[in-house]
């Protein structure tokens, strides 16, 4: 998530500050400085925040939307896919593949002994899953 507690945030109309985020099953959940009650919060829900400053990515961080779209290689080259969503979860974060022969999506951890190396020049995301994770 690209904004921290204290960030200054665009709801529509109003600007608002970051109280507290934390990481659910679909996302994140955000709560504002001067929205306290549920009545409040339902005002606000569902609207379209803006962001006006991203924070500054770490090491090995990416942001989700430079991710989807890269092909997905294992590191003999073999196309496995393209990365068509990123899954936010409580454990770790996972990538969605669209497999390139067709058939169902399947999710990826997206750690280090799977995934690792990220090549966002190259538009690749190298792969090294275990037996079984990618195929029958």
């Amino acid at each position: 998530m690209s904004i921290q507690p204290g960030a200054t945030v665009f709801l529509e109309e109003r600007l608002l500050v970051v109280r507290a985020i934390r990481r659910v099953d679909r996302g994140f959940q955000v709560a504002f400085e001067g929205i306290d009650d549920r009545e409040a919060a339902e005002e606000v829900r569902g609207l379209d925040l803006a962001v006006s400053e991203r924070r500054q990515l770490g090491e090995g961080e990416f942001w989700p939307e430079d991710l989807i779209g890269l092909a997905v290689v294992e590191p003999d080259g073999r196309v496995v896919g393209v990365v068509a969503d990123v899954v936010f979860g409580p454990g770790q974060d996972r990538l969605r593949i669209e497999p390139a022969g067709g058939g169902p999506t399947f999710e990826l951890p997206f750690v280090d002994a799977l995934v690792p190396r990220v090549d966002l020049g190259a538009g690749e995301v190298e792969v090294d899953p275990i037996p079984g994770l990618i195929e029958p």
